[in-house]
């Protein structure tokens, strides 16, 4: 269902113009090539300061009619949680989380388009994606490392190594974000925060059940590489 939420808000001109594609989603689907990580939340973000209510009457607009009537809730941006039920058997009860950062505007390099196509028994559809650089969607990562709890952002940061993003890049983008929010986070701050983390069930066991088969990684292991270490 996610993948036809996507198309539907992106081929929306208007949508397209006023939001963009953020998170694991935007990497691990249009950035990676080929995806590694379980991903079906959509982070989007507001590009331009201003009223949101008439973009979020528009992603409704877009979505309700067969996804049906979301919770709404608000923090940080505006969240849209859908639940339905899946299409094939065994029926088993789905959520779809669309949220919108609409307080963050910033970005250093900048956004991007990337194709998405969607081909199945069911549904087909198309549309480019608004997204930002790979090296931005990593450097937030990173802050995301710092400010929560989940062992997925450390296996983010490690997939876009090895795809060859440089580390100098990633924290060049993480320390360009914090310097906007005005804060200033040092390595030692940094390591410190991820050390603590480690020592964290919920943290390191965030990340298995997002596995595909074959898969594995070894969140405590990873630790003691993070970026910041490789610069």
């Amino acid at each position: 269902m996610w993948e036809r939420a996507l198309v539907a808000i992106f081929e929306d001109p208007q949508l397209a113009a006023s939001l963009a594609l953020r998170g694991g989603t935007a990497l691990h689907k249009l950035h990676f090539s080929s995806p590694r990580l379980y991903s079906n939340d959509i982070d989007l973000v507001q590009l331009r300061p201003g009223p949101f209510g008439t973009t979020i009457d528009r992603l409704r607009a877009r979505l309700d009619g067969w996804l049906g009537v979301p919770r709404r809730e608000q923090g940080q941006g505006v969240r849209l949680v859908y639940r339905f039920e899946s299409e094939i058997p065994p029926v088993v009860g789905l959520k779809l989380k669309v949220e919108t950062n609409t307080r963050e505007h910033f970005t250093v390099h900048g956004v991007t388009k990337k194709p998405f196509t969607v081909a199945s028994r069911w549904w087909n559809g198309a549309a480019d994606v608004t997204t930002f650089q790979t090296e931005d969607l990593l450097g937030t990562k990173l802050r995301a490392l710092f400010q929560r709890k989940k062992g997925r952002d450390l296996f983010d940061l490690f997939v876009g190594l090895d795809a060859g993003i440089s580390p100098a890049a990633i924290v060049d983008v993480f320390r360009a974000y914090t310097k906007a929010e005005g804060r200033e986070i040092t390595r030692a701050i940094f390591e410190e925060n991820l050390a603590a983390k480690l020592r964290l069930p919920a943290f390191t066991d965030d990340i298995p059940i997002l596995l595909p088969p074959g898969t594995t990684f070894d969140v405590r292991k990873a630790g003691d590489d993070d970026p910041l270490r490789r610069r």
